[in-house]
């Protein structure tokens, strides 16, 4: 009966950090998550045993300071863990009573790091068996794949096999293009030239089969003879198909925020390209053709994220054609401003971080949800701008709408709250903790009892193609009462119906891995959801980790 250190993580004492086997520099580490003690002060779980009886202690440690006992019950251990380099040890023999026990991890000398206990009735720990027992059984890995360092990494299919393919944007705007089985079908090596301002934020890319050919070409930037280049590239082979000028200054400039976005700015199928820069005291919003002729240029003149960091076309009033959102502005199709609300939000620090979308007042239209930094969270009717309700959440940085827990009328909306941390005295840069709220915007719970470090994402899909969406968060499946059970071992990127099956699967993403997890009891329609195009443009293609 394996204890994960990710059990703990209900009440973890602040100053407690997760930690992973690469950072740890050991081959693995149980669920890939352990948790470094940095607190004295104890932590606790509970175990659910199938029958009362006598059960040997092992547990898994390390750390060339510090040290811990284990307390099951009303017993503690003899043994000492977490004081030498990693490895299992020993804690002797516990009664536990049949259904639940205490585990305490107790006597604790900050510094030491444990990723598992186990309690088995075997005398001796058969580590294969306890490798077997990691993740969720509902968790199947589908795909795993090699690739660059990357933040950004975006989806189609470039050869028309009806498989995805995946294109691959490192920090310097280096562009590579894979198919589904990992090859590397080409790549474009980004110049050397003003490569350290570029490494701030995602790079911008977008797959999209613009000349319906059955193949989708890759957008993105290149600089060519010095120049910025909005590029349309053959998505097989990289050739230049057509191009324009990047719609910014001459260089120098910073390099802020570049992000492409299709759009459908017309009644017909989406075909249209939006733009978003911004580089310093300069924002546009472009929009482009499907030959990159551009339609229309709105420019404002705001410093660094005023406008946030993504573009988002969507038919905020179900008329067939995208409104386009970027930051506290909408424009309409033509690129004329519908509304603003730079009068709540002048200050370039309190900016759109994310935006998600949902009937909230239930009103039966689309309501805007969105993540504004330090300001919090302002639900606005999207048409007006007209603020439904508001609320704080820590500096606001990710948020979701929708129906997931129990006893509560939907939808209900939850915000990943970041905390920054005093890297001068050893407290991680970034955390993150999720604020649950009612319909009408009152504060539901909280989890876990403090921030854990990391930069988690959202992602929320059918996982079991049973009609019902789910919700991802960091590492966790979020269950009904808005808490966290760890489903995966890297933090989840993205979610789709990635291999044409109907379901939805989890992509996370890395240090250079790019993961494919399904659920194991998923119902296999047959039907691909991405052949729907608004689904491909909505779900897919449109996706950013702001």
């Amino acid at each position: 009966m394996p204890v994960p250190a990710s059990s703990f993580l209900d009440e973890v004492p602040k100053g407690n950090v997760i930690t992973t086997a690469a950072e740890q520099r050991v081959p693995w580490l149980f669920n890939n998550t352990g948790i470094k003690l940095n607190s004295a002060t104890n932590l606790m779980t509970r175990v659910d045993a199938a029958k009362e009886g006598t059960y040997h202690l092992f547990v898994r440690s390390g750390g060339d300071k510090g040290a811990f006992k284990v307390a099951v019950n009303d017993k503690v251990t003899d043994t000492v863990f977490g004081s030498a380099p990693w490895g299992w040890k020993a804690g002797g023999t516990f009664h536990l009573h049949q259904g639940l026990n205490y585990v305490k991890i107790t006597r604790i000398q900050p510094g030491a790091v444990f990723d598992v206990l186990v309690l088995s009735e075997a005398t001796t720990l058969d580590e294969e068996s306890v490798l077997t027992l990691q993740l969720n059984p509902d968790v199947k890995l589908l795909k795993e794949y090699i690739i660059p360092r990357s933040n950004a990494v975006k989806f189609g299919d470039v050869n028309g096999d009806g498989k995805t393919d995946f294109l691959v944007l490192e920090p310097d705007f280096s562009a590579h293009v894979f198919d589904n089985n990992g090859q590397e079908l080409w790549q474009w090596q980004a110049p050397e030239e003003y490569t350290k301002e570029r490494s701030e934020f995602e790079a911008p890319g977008v797959l999209w089969d613009f000349d319906g050919d059955g193949k989708a070409e890759v957008v993105h930037w290149r600089l060519t003879e010095g120049k910025e280049m909005l590029v349309m590239a053959d998505g097989q082979t990289g050739r230049v198909k057509k191009q324009t000028n990047w719609p910014t200054s001459p260089l120098p400039h910073v390099y802020n925020n570049f992000r492409l976005a299709i759009a459908k700015l017309t009644k017909n199928a989406p075909n249209e390209l939006a733009v978003f820069t911004d580089y310093g005291g300069t924002m546009t919003v472009s929009t482009y053709d499907a030959d990159l002729k551009q339609l229309w240029m709105h420019t404002e003149h705001r410093k660094k994220d005023n406008l946030g960091h993504y573009i988002y076309p969507v038919d905020l009033n179900n008329d067939g054609i995208d409104e386009v959102l970027v930051g506290s502005l909408l424009l309409d199709a033509q690129g004329k401003e519908i509304w603003n609300r730079f009068d709540l939000l002048p200050d370039n620090h309190d900016h759109a971080d994310s935006y998600k979308f949902g009937d909230v007042n239930g009103d039966g239209k689309l309501d805007i949800v969105t993540a504004n930094s330090e300001t919090g969270i302002f639900i606005y009717e999207a048409m007006t701008g007209k603020i439904i309700w508001q609320q704080v959440a820590e500096h606001t940085q990710q948020i979701q709408v929708g129906s997931f827990l129990k006893n509560t009328p939907a939808p209900q909306v939850v915000a990943g709250g970041r905390v920054y941390g005093n890297r001068q005295i050893g407290e991680p840069y970034l955390s993150g903790q999720l604020y649950w709220f009612d319909r009408q915007g009152s504060l539901l719970s909280k989890w876990p009892g403090q921030p854990i470090n990391g930069n988690p994402d959202f992602v929320k899909g059918d996982w079991r193609g049973d009609g019902k969406e789910e919700l991802f968060w960091y590492k966790f499946r979020l269950n009904n009462r808005g808490k966290g059970e760890l489903y995966f071992p890297d933090p989840v990127f993205h979610m789709f119906d990635f291999s044409g099956r109907g379901a939805e699967e989890v992509i996370t993403l890395s240090n250079g891995f790019l993961r494919v997890y399904g659920s194991a009891t998923a119902i296999d329609s047959g039907k691909d959801r991405k052949k729907d195009t608004l689904y491909l443009k909505n779900t897919v293609v449109n996706h950013t980790h702001y």
